[in-house]
């Protein structure tokens, strides 16, 4: 499509921005309402000469120099590209271009771009918009979807799923990433396909199976390997190694931890990957029930705790509390405590603590309060460490009622499927 062909699109930006009725542009403008209601859906064309008069009715200063709707598409490429390669230099430097430009680009052929950039942006937390504002963006897109190209439909399409992803809606998020997918072609970003084939995979492996979840964040990363990108190779691999290590594949999540330490060594240092490829050794130790192990690890690779997230780092009470350390046990939940352990966290410190007070009945409401955490948050590995703990602490009691219960919930997880 040409920009003449979604005149119409524009037309209704620039009549919704300043709050006209469709009724009365169209009867300003001596056009029929059903034929500006077709314009601005895209189903027939609004001549310039009926544009320039819509201008000159509401007196609106708006730019129909094609060269804005260029410079807005070459900022929104930036910043996907950037983003793609995780480039934070090239980010701040877009940024800057864009603040520069923006006060023009809004009054442009350049502004439904301008739109699509500022959604973007947001749900990437470079801004956090009320959720209503980030609601009424996204619907608000949907208006002027034929002025997009089939990787920028996609891009959108991604957006919604990785919005509603954070408040945990995943089948909205699967719908919207598949979405992405039939529509995408990969002729502007070709690597798009891998980064929602990898949010894809997250989706799947808190709702369907690991396997899949796998299986899928490994083609992710072959489209990453054909465009060398690195870094999210590396993500892909520490996805995989998360997958691997729910479907208690514990060798082959191990040396896939291994391979990313030595490409860190060898290339770059990323702290996020580090610190991640920490905590994921942490548990996978933990649940192959190599305890001493996992607190030597932990101790030889320490990680800057950043705005108080601990990570993995909470299991390390528990190891301890499986060797019979419980001095240690309880000396770690207080230094850890001190930062911002997440809400399973706390629950694994209360059931933990509650054991070492011999509180029968604290321990099965503790018990229940992060299985429903965990539940919630569809944290699988958590899960799996509770039931393990759980396991292990009715056989030393001899507790055979709830034991067989806990070897039932097990296995139902194993399964990939939540306890009841």
């Amino acid at each position: 499509m040409t920009i003449c062909d979604n005149l119409g699109l524009f037309e209704k930006w620039l009549r919704k921005s300043y709050g006209y009725s469709l009724e009365n542009v169209a009867h300003d403008i001596g056009i029929s309402k059903s034929f500006l209601s077709d314009a601005e859906k895209g189903r027939r064309l609004l001549k310039p000469e009926i544009f320039s008069r819509f201008l000159e009715q509401y007196k609106i200063n708006f730019s129909v120099d094609k060269s804005s709707i260029d410079k807005a598409k070459s900022l929104l490429d930036a910043f996907v590209s950037a983003w793609i390669d995780r480039d934070l230099v090239d980010e701040e430097k877009t940024k800057r271009e864009l603040a520069i430009n923006k006060p023009a680009l809004q009054n442009s052929l350049g502004c439904l771009y301008l739109l699509l950039t500022d959604i973007f942006l947001s749900v990437h937390l470079y801004a956090q918009p009320s959720e209503v504002r980030m609601n009424s963006f996204l619907e608000e897109i949907e208006n002027y979807l034929p002025l997009f190209s089939q990787d920028e439909q996609a891009l959108i399409s991604f957006l919604k799923g990785f919005e509603v992803m954070k408040k945990k809606k995943y089948q909205a998020a699967l719908d919207h990433y598949e979405n992405a997918l039939r529509i995408l072609d990969g002729k502007q970003w070709p690597e798009l396909e891998g980064i929602i084939k990898f949010h894809l995979a997250h989706v799947l492996g808190a709702t369907v199976s690991f396997f899949q979840a796998y299986k899928t964040v490994q083609e992710a990363r072959s489209i990453f390997v054909n465009h060398n990108n690195h870094i999210r190779m590396l993500f892909c691999d520490n996805n995989s190694a998360s997958y691997l290590i729910s479907m208690h594949e514990f060798e082959a999540a191990k040396n896939c931890i291994h391979n990313m330490q030595r490409c860190q060594k060898r290339w770059f240092h990323d702290s996020l990957t580090y610190s991640n490829t920490t905590t994921l050794m942490i548990i996978a130790l933990t649940l192959e029930e190599k305890f001493e192990h996992a607190i030597e690890f932990a101790r030889d690779h320490p990680f800057p705790i950043e705005n108080g997230f601990i990570g993995n780092l909470s299991l390390i009470p528990y190891c301890y509390y499986r060797l019979e350390q419980n001095e240690e046990c309880l000396k770690s939940i207080e230094d850890l405590s001190k930062e911002k352990p997440t809400d399973d966290d706390r629950a694994l410190f209360e059931i933990l603590k509650r054991i070492l007070n011999q509180d029968s009945k604290g321990i099965e409401n503790a018990k229940i309060k992060m299985m429903q955490i965990c539940v919630r948050q569809k944290n699988w590995c958590m899960l799996m460490v509770l039931y393990q703990l759980m396991i292990a602490y009715y056989e030393s009691k001899n507790e055979i009622e709830l034991l067989n219960d806990a070897y039932r919930q097990q296995a139902r997880i194993y399964r990939h499927q939540l306890p009841v």
